[in-house]
């Protein structure tokens, strides 16, 4: 499903911001219960953790109904808070005011600071002073120090067990494309080179500001979307990440290409949207080169563009490129075409003629495939 602007719904909006959202959870419910889920520490001294907000984030969440996902605790979620009091890496960019709240209530216990005596002079500095609190940055000179006072924190409310003071923990929840998540991606991107990484994302940024919204009534872009030339398909997968498909014939046959590279945009932050880690959101690309000449008929021209968009702006995020079908005595003269493409990128290409591999890197029933007829009907059945 795509992300359009609320005020204009022919606009498509980028999926992800730097705007985190706020999720309280509370154990009032079940004091000495544990939250179900492994941390991350972020106190490890680690360049790629140069924008995170927290010192601890939820790694992975364990089996079974736990209070994380009763709460809604995803992975990702960044702990900034414990009992409105702040262990944060980094102060926030945003007033929690501008922020949405993803969690209003739990197990019918209000999450928000509520001060119930307005006629309270100093209740506006009492506010100001929790505020403070709440956001409060933790430094200590050691590694996971900062850490373990967290855990400290955590672990004391647990043993103390009172009812009137529960385990609150504030966490915020960061987008795939937010600087905190995406960090990471650009710093691969350029080896670890931070001044070249960091020149990469404020590119990166611009362009976004120049590129959304994005108008999916143009005509252009409305020609690459009904014709299906550039869709998802949805096909499950056993947690391979979801595949945008390109049929290359059908690109080629529209009179103008000017849409091409916003479809697949779209196509591509659609889903980049759905990684059920956003420190991790991956794309496979399919290439469907069925009715399409190598030699002759080829026209990278449009692979260029696409390119041009996708590899300084959705850096690492490419898990697989499938080009199907591409004999053997072609392949090189594909490879060739494509050398325009970086060294990384082009590891990730595979170019086959065998069907049993692409159902292989895709996770696609052969059997069925089979039965559709071909690749071409197989997508048309699973094309979204």
């Amino acid at each position: 499903m795509m992300t359009t602007a609320k005020t204009n719904p022919s606009l498509f909006v980028s999926t992800s911001n730097d705007k985190p959202k706020l999720l309280t959870i509370s154990f009032a419910s079940d004091p000495s219960a544990s939250l179900g889920a492994q941390l991350l520490s972020h106190d490890k001294g680690l360049v790629e953790d140069m924008f995170n907000p927290a010192y601890a984030s939820i790694l992975r969440l364990v089996d079974g109904e736990t209070i994380a996902k009763k709460s809604g605790v995803a992975i990702g979620d960044a702990i900034v808070a414990v009992n409105g009091e702040g262990f944060r890496r980094l102060a926030p960019e945003y007033d929690e005011s501008q922020l949405e709240h993803i969690t209003a209530a739990v197990n019918g216990i209000s999450l928000h600071n509520n001060n119930n005596n307005n006629n309270n002079e100093n209740s506006g500095n009492d506010d100001e002073d929790a505020k403070k609190q709440k956001n409060r940055v933790v430094s200590e000179n050691k590694n996971n120090e900062s850490y373990n006072l967290l855990l400290t924190k955590i672990k004391s409310i647990k043993k103390a067990a009172d009812p009137k003071q529960p385990l609150l923990l504030s966490l915020e929840r960061y987008g795939w494309d937010s600087k905190v998540n995406a960090w990471r991606r650009f710093l691969i991107a350029r080896n670890g080179d931070v001044a070249a990484a960091t020149k990469m994302m404020t590119a990166h940024t611009t362009w976004k500001h120049k590129t959304f919204p994005i108008d999916i009534s143009d005509q252009n872009v409305q020609n690459v979307i009904q014709s299906k030339s550039v869709c998802e398909i949805d096909v499950p997968k056993n947690d391979l990440p979801p595949t945008v498909y390109v049929n290359f014939a059908k690109l080629q046959e529209l009179d103008s290409h000017e849409g091409v590279v916003k479809a697949f945009i779209i196509c591509t932050e659609t889903l980049l949207a759905r990684a059920s880690d956003p420190r991790f959101p991956l794309t496979c690309q399919f290439i469907d080169l069925s009715n399409v000449r190598i030699a002759s008929g080829f026209r990278v021209d449009i692979l260029k563009q696409v390119y041009g968009a996708f590899e300084p702006n959705y850096p690492e995020t490419l898990s697989k490129m499938v080009m199907y079908p591409v004999s053997k005595m072609v392949a090189s003269t594909a490879s060739m075409m494509l050398n325009f493409v970086n060294e990384n990128t082009r590891k990730k290409f595979i170019i086959t003629d065998n069907l049993e591999k692409v159902c292989q890197e895709l996770g696609w029933d052969k059997k069925e495939v089979d039965e559709c007829g071909g690749i071409t009907q197989f997508m048309h059945r699973h094309e979204k």
